[in-house]
């Protein structure tokens, strides 16, 4: 082993084990992947999790799921079962039957999916399979065999049990192993008791579900009824932030998708269309949701083979991301906008601060937190929040504060159940689709108004999320100046995930901006006009911000005049395209607005 810096980041983040629990589970999106280390070799889930706990001081590692009752990656700990199962366990003896604990066909699919990451060579590492030989776990009919499940947990509780060797138990895909495993109440027993497990003894039992998140790991064990055992362990963890000990394995990040692309360069021969698009190409993959280190290998695997090379232009071909933003980086497009002096400043503070931290760790200096990077945005509909919210996501990838710097932007009212204990569940699945990027709430200020204490459970979860994943999560809530004032007063804890600092204003936008909006969206939609109707806007948008109230729309209501401006001069022109916009398209009920008459 190469010690601590081969160890798979992603499991050993999920998988730490200061908690002091003697069951600990792992779920999240990397449950069901490989994974590349920092010395490029790839591992299977099961691989990764051998290496940490062998790097963590447990001697034995036994491994066990539904259809394997038991098996091993290493010769110490194969060598504990052969001593209690005697040499009928061990491996060459005859072919077992349809119950063996691993068939031919699957050791190999398992060696086949290593092998597309690897370039088709084999995987090379300390962890080797030893499959053990048992009884067949088939009863006359396909059913599970009782007997060989009350036999597997026998023998694994008194693997668990030794306090010579420390050891870890370690059940893969948990929810199909409960769900079919005939031994319940045994198990729910077995569970029970291992919970009080004595502190003199250091061993370990891990669940791995394949579960996205931990809520849906607790519904599928609620589900089953007898584990509900295991519900205490699984909220206990879900209080804990990612990397952490949370148990959530994280899809790959940067890094991570960057040696999976030279591992494609070196073993398939891709190439590389232009490097200065290279950090631009790793962060777009590094974006997408849901796609597996295995994916992304056979994908680069197949564009080799295609003789394509890999390009920004490539990956929009291929379809590989949601969105690519243009050649600008997220800074220029936000300091293009119009107006927003405040909220430019108080961004630039957060990005010159966040380089001087990457520079002192690069330095190898200490790591520390950036500071809150939840914000308030206050101000009007049409200001730019949503926009200037989603480019912030985008920006704080780019710094490497945010692995995917996505929006979501959900309705107050979405985050809001139906009955007691279901918004705590909204909340929380709100929270999900926007980890590891910024979750965004217009008109935040519903949440406190709502009735029956439903939205103050909302901002409750919402606060206990904030803690938990604040390293994941950036948070901004936006609304009317006076109602956000309330909203932050309406429970303690707001104020601190919102410092005053971070309270950002979006005036309404004036007759100038107004006026440079209106004909930027004529330009977008490849309009010309004569030079009369310049003037013309500048009075009709000088009247329309003097009568505004506080229901204003800002660039929403310069879309409403674009558009009608349109309709009218298409109708006028029969559609041709090459006639200008004349003062004559100004709609009739704007007209006032420019003789200064509302």
């Amino acid at each position: 082993m190469s010690g601590n810096r081969a160890l798979t980041t992603r499991v050993s983040d999920a998988l730490s084990l200061g908690g002091g629990d003697p069951l600990v589970v792992l779920y999240g999106p990397g449950s069901s992947d490989n994974f590349v280390d920092a010395d490029y070799r790839v591992r299977t889930l099961e691989e990764a999790i051998w290496q940490v706990l062998r790097n963590t001081g447990y001697r034995r590692v036994v491994f066990t799921s539904a259809d394997v009752p038991w098996y091993c990656l290493d010769a110490e700990s194969d060598d504990f079962f052969a001593r209690k199962l005697g040499d009928s366990g061990r491996r060459g003896r005859p072919a077992p039957h349809d119950g063996s604990v691993m068939s031919e066909k699957a050791s190999t699919r398992q060696q086949k999916d290593a092998n597309t990451l690897s370039g088709g060579n084999p995987v090379h590492g300390e962890a080797t399979r030893q499959s053990m030989v048992v009884p067949v776990s088939r009863a006359a009919g396909g059913t599970r065999d009782q007997s060989l499940d009350q036999q597997a947990l026998a023998l694994l509780n008194a693997c668990l049990q030794s306090r010579q060797v420390p050891t870890a138990l370690v059940i893969i895909r948990a929810n199909d192993y409960l769900r079919f495993n005939s031994a319940d109440r045994e198990l729910a027993g077995w569970f029970a008791q291992w919970q009080q497990t004595p502190a003199d003894v250091d061993n370990l039992c891990v669940l791995v579900f394949p579960d996205r998140s931990v809520a849906k790991a607790i519904e599928s064990v609620t589900a089953l009824g007898y584990a509900n055992v295991l519900v205490p362990c699984l909220e206990r963890q879900r209080s804990r932030p990612v990397g952490h000990g949370s148990g959530e394995i994280t899809e790959p990040a940067a890094a991570e998708i960057e040696r999976v692309i030279h591992r494609a360069r070196l073993l398939s021969g891709l190439r590389i269309a232009d490097w200065t698009e290279f950090d631009r190409i790793v962060g777009a993959l590094a974006a997408q949701p849901g796609v597996p280190v295995l994916n992304w290998a056979r994908r680069l695997h197949k564009l080799a083979g295609d003789g394509v090379s890999l390009s920004l232009d490539a990956i929009r071909r291929e379809a590989w991301v949601e969105s690519l933003p243009s050649g600008q980086s997220a800074w220029d497009r936000l300091t293009g906008l119009t107006g927003l002096a405040e909220v430019k400043e108080h961004i630039d503070r957060i990005r010159w601060r966040a380089e001087a931290e990457a520079k002192r760790r690069r330095r190898g200096g200490r790591v520390r937190q950036t500071g809150s990077l939840h914000m308030v945005f206050t101000g009007g509909p049409g200001t730019g929040k949503t926009t200037v919210a989603r480019l912030i996501g985008e920006l704080y990838r780019e710094m490497g504060l945010l692995r995917r710097g996505h929006l979501h932007a959900p309705e107050a009212s979405d985050l809001i159940g139906m009955y007691v204990g279901h918004t705590a569940v909204q909340t929380s699945a709100a929270v999900d689709e926007a980890l590891d990027g910024v979750l965004f709430i217009d008109e935040a200020y519903r949440l406190s108004e709502a009735p029956g204490g439903f939205g103050q459970e909302a901002i409750d979860t919402l606060i206990t999320r904030m803690d938990n994943e604040r390293e994941r999560l950036v948070v901004i809530v936006a609304g009317y100046p006076g109602k956000m004032a309330t909203f932050l007063r309406s429970n303690p804890g707001l104020p601190r995930r919102f410092p005053r600092g971070n309270v950002l204003a979006f005036p309404d936008y004036e007759p100038d901006a107004l006026h440079a909006i209106v004909l930027g969206m004529l330009r977008d939609r490849d309009l010309s006009w004569v030079p009369e109707l310049e003037p013309l806007l500048a009075r009709v948008v000088t009247g329309i911000y003097q009568a505004r109230d506080e229901t204003f729309g800002n660039a929403g209501e310069m879309r409403n005049l674009t558009e009608e401006l349109e309709t009218n001069w298409a109708r006028r022109t029969r559609a041709d395209i090459e006639e200008p916009v004349t003062p004559e398209d100004l709609p009739a009920s704007y007209r006032g607005f420019a003789c200064g008459s509302i």
